[in-house]
């Protein structure tokens, strides 16, 4: 029987603070032994996907300084990074180190908000990379993978779980298998060039006839989307030079994502990108010696599109928690599986799931993406990056006095410093007794509480609008009319 391995987890519930998901995520920092991995002065690269302009479901800065805390305070010496992208879509924001700098720092990903360096691991342009052969590739032979991975000592793989339009789903196999790769990396696994033009593999699926020409108000994004120049739009219509083309899904992300049919991808490039990440992953850990990796994910926010969109949705599913493993395929199954079976999120990945027949345990992002994600771990799986079998560990802190204090701000409580402020200048007493109505007038609760529109306490009072408001200057609107927040204002 096949190894299991191990994939801590803790849920996202939280009623106490030794249940914050920053706190969870330290736990099982150590309940992992990550911390056994690092070494004294380690260059320790934290991979992190800081997600595109006016995207709002990426992580929260303070979920990834949980983890540089712990690396420091382990003897590391972390720094968190990312990678420069290919120009996807006609305003991509991170095809550039200073262009991704802009979107991580309006993230809140900056050096004072993480607690370390923040680096564009490809460099400026995204030609700082190394060449890694990958000779046990399912279909890549070879990855250029980022130069900083490639230098550092130690990593901790931090993935943000979420869907992805291209591979179903984006976690841990993703943020390093597309996240860890330069930029020619990127359009070497996405494939380029790989076929004819007419197997729809290496290029997009043209269907010219379908493009509207010089009358599409989005026929300029789509030439100027373009990085090589090899698209032309003109009174005859749609024209692409193929040898210059280098599929960085600019033109197909145009036309899909304004309802249009000309530029698009055949079904059958979704399972092949999926292993050709995997592939491009193994590259990645290839460059470090056995057991200076270790895997992190958080599925939260856990939209059905990727943290590279410039907008997000909502989620498909409730939040789950954070996941820690030294094996990435286990990782991301593990995710895989719960995420399938959680429940569905009303309302959520666009409504993709309304008037369906779709039952709990089925594969949803086979839903909102049209492809099974799981293509990238039997690739992993293949390759021998990883296994699927798993066996889950799920970790309750324990609620006692000492644990609720060890991952705080202070360990000792925060009224100790007021109580030695009082000594000097006690400025309550200095305000006491505070002006409130007598006691015995306090107003009746029941009175209170809206009937039919209106409380008791109200009746007889003058109806407010906020056109009366407005017109006395005061230029605010009000939640409801009447209603006594506004009267205590």
């Amino acid at each position: 029987m096949a190894k299991k391995e191990k994939v801590w987890f803790s849920d996202a519930n939280a009623t106490c603070w030794t249940e914050a998901l920053p706190c969870k995520a330290k736990d099982l920092f150590y309940e992992a032994k990550f911390d056994e991995i690092i070494e004294k002065d380690d260059e320790v690269a934290i991979k992190i996907h800081v997600g595109e302009w006016n995207r709002t479901r990426v992580l929260r800065p303070e979920l990834v300084a949980a983890i540089v805390e712990e690396v420091k305070a382990a003897g590391g010496r972390p720094f968190v990074c990312d990678t420069t992208t290919v120009p996807y879509h006609a305003y991509n924001s991170r095809v550039t180190g200073s262009l991704e700098l802009e979107s991580a720092y309006r993230h809140g990903f900056t050096p004072d908000a993480l607690g370390c360096p923040l680096v564009i691991a490809d460099g400026f342009s995204g030609d700082d990379d190394v060449r890694v052969e990958v000779p046990e590739g399912v279909i890549l032979k070879e990855a250029y993978v980022a130069a900083a991975l490639v230098h550092a000592d130690a990593m901790i793989n931090l993935a943000h779980a979420k869907g992805h339009p291209i591979t179903s789903y984006g976690g841990g196999i993703k943020c390093i298998g597309i996240g860890g790769q330069s930029k020619r990396g990127k359009f070497h696994e996405h494939l380029a060039h790989w076929g004819e033009p007419q197997d729809a593999i290496g290029w997009p699926l043209s269907n010219p006839d379908e493009c509207h020409g010089v009358k599409c108000d989005f026929h300029q994004q789509c030439m100027d989307g373009c990085h090589r120049n090899a698209i032309t739009i003109n009174e005859k219509g749609f024209h692409r030079d193929t040898a210059a083309c280098r599929l960085c899904y600019s033109c197909q992300v145009t036309c899909i994502f304004t309802g249009h049919l000309s530029q698009g991808f055949t079904p059958d490039y979704f399972p092949y990108a999926q292993m050709a990440m995997s592939d491009a992953a193994l590259g990645v850990l290839k460059t470090f010696e056995g057991g200076k990796v270790g895997h992190m994910a958080y599925a939260i926010d856990i939209d059905p599109n990727c943290d590279c969109i410039p907008w997000a949705t909502l989620p498909l599913c409730p939040d789950l928690g954070v996941y820690a493993s030294y094996d990435v395929v286990a990782m991301d199954s593990c995710i895989l599986d719960d995420i399938d079976n959680a429940p569905v999120a009303p309302g959520g990945a666009n409504d993709a799931f309304e008037g369906s027949d779709y039952k709990v345990g089925e594969d949803k992002f086979k839903i909102t993406q049209s492809t099974p994600p799981r293509y990238q771990l039997t690739a992993g799986v293949a390759n021998g990056m990883g296994t699927m079998d798993y066996e889950k560990v799920v970790w309750e802190p324990p609620i006692t006095r000492v644990h609720s204090a060890k991952w705080q701000i202070r360990r000792d409580p925060a009224a100790l410093i007021l109580r030695r402020m009082w000594t000097k200048r006690d400025y309550l007493k200095e305000a006491e007794p505070f002006a409130k109505i007598p006691f015995a007038d306090k107003p009746v609760i029941p009175d209170w509480l809206p009937q039919d529109g209106k409380t008791k306490a109200l009746e007889g009072m003058p109806v407010v609008t906020a056109s009366m408001h407005k017109s006395k200057g005061v230029g605010r609107e009000l939640s409801a009319p009447g209603h006594p927040k506004d009267f205590a204002k």
